[in-house]
């Protein structure tokens, strides 16, 4: 029950990752009970790149310019229950953070790092 209400609270996230994909120029995949933009730097994801990011999660879409694997899949499965709590606040939550923290100290960086870890 917990995983449909975070599903439907985060689905304005997924809708915007959803359409923010059609900017990847790719085809999407399902795999991990997630939407992936993963296959190779084209487009938005050609941009994440540039700007030092492999990738980018809203709600249950995931836009990456590398293979979402191991430590990568930890770390965006993390912001996935991240947004599965906020719902459609999740994003100006981050944004805001990301203003008083910036993207190394962010609290939701950092704990989708810590996240990593698990993986072995």
């Amino acid at each position: 029950m917990g995983l449909v209400l975070g599903f439907l609270w985060s689905a304005p996230n997924t809708l915007l990752g959803l359409v923010l994909g059609l900017l990847t120029f790719q085809v999407p995949r399902l795999a991990h009970g997630l939407v992936l933009f993963d296959r190779g730097p084209r487009g938005l994801t050609w941009l994440l790149r540039r700007a030092d990011r492999a990738a980018m999660t809203l709600g249950f879409v995931v836009l990456s310019s590398e293979p979402v694997e191991g430590r990568l899949l930890a770390h965006e499965r993390h912001h996935v229950r991240q947004s599965c709590l906020w719902g459609p606040l999740f994003v100006p939550v981050y944004l805001a953070l990301a203003i008083g923290f910036g993207y190394r100290r962010h609290p939701m960086e950092r704990a989708a790092r810590r996240a990593e870890l698990d993986v072995t």
